[in-house]
């Protein structure tokens, strides 16, 4: 399995080079974003250790953040006042089911930067957690330009920040008990992810 979640990375790197090049040039390439989504964090939770608390890990952490996902666009108790548009796939509640993708994609990415950062496991949570934060300060604004979701007045609220940075430091203590951290996917698919949305943010300005 090894030898074949070695070419995981490139295979990320590929499919998002032409996935910017889309998104650029094809006004309909946002309405298939779920499908990046999807195959990123396919690709991280294969390249875990195969067994069953990474399953664990997977459902707790995707459904977890689908749940957040789902008050916060009910009642707005979470992350501020929003909603979801259809190019993110299926909607339960108003709530995308990839939505919990994305979750376990940016944590698990996180944390395997924040695990070479530090060493106990507060510390590597807490850095996760921020780090969860920058990567969804670069999402924010591709996701207003293509309209993926929308805020209220058009702007994004520092609440939705904070509970990024709570519940993604909380995944990350979970994801740490259970994880050794090593996963190369991942800590590629951060790097990717950043600079991925970094390109399609200059280009929308």
């Amino acid at each position: 399995m090894d030898k074949v979640t070695n070419i995981f990375p490139i295979a990320l790197a590929v499919f998002h080079v032409i996935g910017a090049t889309l998104f650029i040039y094809l006004s309909k390439a946002p309405d298939f974003s779920y499908i990046t989504i999807f195959l990123s964090a396919v690709l991280v939770a294969l390249s875990e250790e195969l067994n069953s608390k990474s399953l664990l890990l997977f459902l707790v952490i995707f459904c977890g953040g689908f749940l957040i996902e789902l008050i916060g666009v009910q009642t707005g108790w979470l992350f501020g006042s929003y909603h979801y548009n259809t190019a993110m796939g299926p909607l339960i509640f108003g709530t995308p089911v990839i939505i919990g993708a994305t979750w376990y994609a940016v944590v698990v990415s996180s944390c395997n930067w924040a695990n070479r950062m530090a060493k106990h496991i507060l510390i590597r949570s807490v850095l996760a957690g921020a780090l969860a934060v920058l990567m969804d300060v670069v999402i924010e604004q591709v996701a207003l330009h293509y309209e993926l979701w929308s805020w209220k007045n058009d702007t994004v609220p520092w609440f939705n920040y904070l509970c990024w940075f709570v519940f993604g430091s909380l995944f990350s203590f979970i994801y740490f008990r259970y994880s050794k951290g090593q996963n190369r996917t991942a800590h590629y698919l951060y790097g990717i992810w950043f600079l991925f949305f970094t390109i399609l943010t200059c280009v929308a300005l």
